[in-house]
This record gives C-alpha cells, sequence and structure tokens, in this order.
C-alpha cells in the first residue's frame, strides 16, 4: 500500500499540485450524479476523492446513494450508523465517520436521509450544528448520489453549489444525462455544471459524446457545460472493483488513474477548467443542508 502511495503522489505531483484551499473558507460542496446507473458514477467519486486527499485536501465523501450504499460495498464495509442516527441525537458525527483509503473520510447517509425534508425544527437544527462542525474539516465534501431524478436526488441536486453529471458514450447514457442538466437548469441554476465522460474508447469518442450533451444544452437550455474530463475503458477497473480496492491505489499508473489524476488536478484549481471558480465563496455543509430541509 504504501508503495501505491508514492506511486499515486508521484502522478500528482507531475500533473501540477494547486496546494491546499483556504481554511478559514467554507468546503465545496458538489454533488457527482447521472442520468442512469451502471456510468461507473460511483467509482469515480470514490478515485476522485481519493486523488484529492493525496493532492493536500481534505475530502469528505457523502454516501448519498439512498439505500444502495455503492461505496460500502465498493470498500467492503458495513456502517454501523448514518445521519438519521445523528439527526435523532442517538449518536455524534464522529460517531457515523467512516475512515476510507488514501484519507478521505466517508459519511453514509442511508435511506433515511429523504427523512431530512420532513425534519422537526429540533431536529434539523441539531444535524445542522453537527455538520457545521464536520465541515471546518473539510476542504471538498463530495455528495454521490444516487442515479436517475427520484424526489431525493432532485433535492441534493438543487442545494448544492456544484454538479458533476457523469455519462458513458452510449446514446441512452447521453441522453439521461442532458436530462439531468435539465433539471439542475431549472432547480438550481446558478450552480456550474461539469461533465465526466466515462469509459470512453479514447478522447475522439469522449469529446463526441461531451459534445452531444453540451452543444444542446447551450442551445435548449442556454447552460454552459463544462468538460471536466474522460476516464477510458481500462481493465484495471474491473479488475479493483472485484477486488474491493481503489482502482488509484491498486493501479495507480494505469490510464484511468491517470485520468482521475487529470480531473483531480483541475478541481482543485489548474488550468483553464477551473478558472471559472477563482474567489468562489462556498455555503459550506450546513448550508447544503438548511437548503435540504428548507424544501419541505
Amino acid at each position: 500500500m504504501n508503495d501505491q502511495a508514492r506511486s499515486l503522489r508521484s502522478i500528482a505531483r507531475e500533473q501540477g499540485q494547486p496546494g491546499r484551499p483556504d481554511e478559514a473558507c467554507a468546503p465545496r460542496v458538489i454533488a457527482v450524479t447521472s442520468g442512469k446507473g451502471g456510468v461507473g458514477k460511483t467509482n469515480v467519486v470514490l478515485n476522485a476523492s481519493i486523488t484529492l486527499a493525496f493532492g493536500g485536501a481534505r475530502v469528505v465523501v457523502l454516501d448519498a446513494d439512498l439505500g444502495l450504499g455503492n461505496i460500502d460495498v465498493m470498500l467492503g464495509i458495513v456502517p454501523r450508523y448514518t445521519l438519521a442516527h445523528v439527526a435523532a441525537g442517538e449518536v455524534g458525527i464522529a460517531d457515523i465517520e467512516v475512515p476510507g483509503p488514501g484519507g478521505i473520510r466517508i459519511i453514509p447517509c442511508g435511506s433515511g436521509i429523504t427523512s431530512l425534508l420532513r425534519l422537526p425544527e429540533s431536529e434539523r437544527a441539531h444535524l445542522v450544528s453537527a455538520l457545521a462542525a464536520l465541515e471546518r474539516e473539510a476542504d471538498f465534501i463530495i455528495v454521490d448520489t444516487g442515479a436517475g431524478l427520484s424526489p431525493g436526488v432532485v433535492g441534493f441536486l438543487a442545494a448544492v453549489e456544484e454538479v458533476i453529471v457523469v455519462t458513458t458514450p452510449e446514446p441512452t447514457s447521453i441522453a439521461d444525462a442532458y436530462a439531468t442538466v435539465k433539471v439542475v437548469s431549472h432547480e438550481n441554476p446558478a450552480a456550474p455544471v461539469m461533465l465526466v465522460v466515462n469509459m470512453a474508447r479514447d478522447l475522439q469518442e469522449a469529446e463526441d459524446a461531451a459534445e452531444k450533451i453540451t452543444l444542446v444544452a447551450k442551445r435548449f437550455l442556454q447552460v454552459n457545460i463544462k468538460l471536466l474530463g474522460f476516464v477510458p475503458r481500462d481493465l484495471c477497473v474491473a479488475r479493483a472493483v472485484m477486488q474491493q480496492k481503489p482502482f488509484v491505489l491498486r493501479y495507480p499508473s494505469c490510464p484511468a488513474s491517470r485520468a482521475v489524476g487529470e480531473i483531480a488536478n483541475r478541481l482543485q484549481g489548474r488550468g483553464d477548467e477551473a478558472a471559472s471558480l477563482q474567489g468562489f465563496v462556498g455555503q459550506g455543509l450546513a448550508g447544503f443542508f438548511r437548503k435540504i430541509s428548507s424544501r419541505s
């Protein structure tokens, strides 16, 4: 594991590191979503989060894939408590936190997260207070939403500050990704939307898929989507999933790991792709849940 970690840090250094965000600032709250299942969304979340952490960022992952717990399955962990227990005052936020690989921290939301829309005021205040303490220790809050556009997923998309849509080059995935962008443009028009094309054969296929979404979104929704990057189809990814290991740790030099490194690099503020986020002041995790609960 130490050799794998050193290899990952080496890849990060080759790409250039922008340094940790100002600790006085609220963390960036980013939802990663997809129009349909099976596009590798959770794999992108997990591996990009680990790469961000190796780049010096403090990363908290909210496993908000309601009731499915894909991150739990991918890592072979079984959390005992969720945010629902925190809201009820049964345990503290530290009791539900699961230490993840590479230094990331995982907060399981559980299926009870949908009850946030109906929490009594006292429980809302208790949860927001607990989350406010947590966010002081994070630079990125990555929210792994469920696939599709259920009310719970839409609630997350409406409350976050930034959205990453994961798609594959398949026509059905592209159509569903566009439907997701359409919902974001209606529910949260101020949120920047970024796109990751997963499982692409090569750069050309990824760019073709991205163009189909970005051109239509700009024409019909007046939404400018930023292509954050693409992850190539890579046999090492499937092997790592079977081993319940993140591929950036198991195979740090494979094409998929290097591609995720570039995505993490852009998220941390390097390159023209991130220029529009410079000076961005976030609402933080507590603000995110205030917006979630206010939708009731």
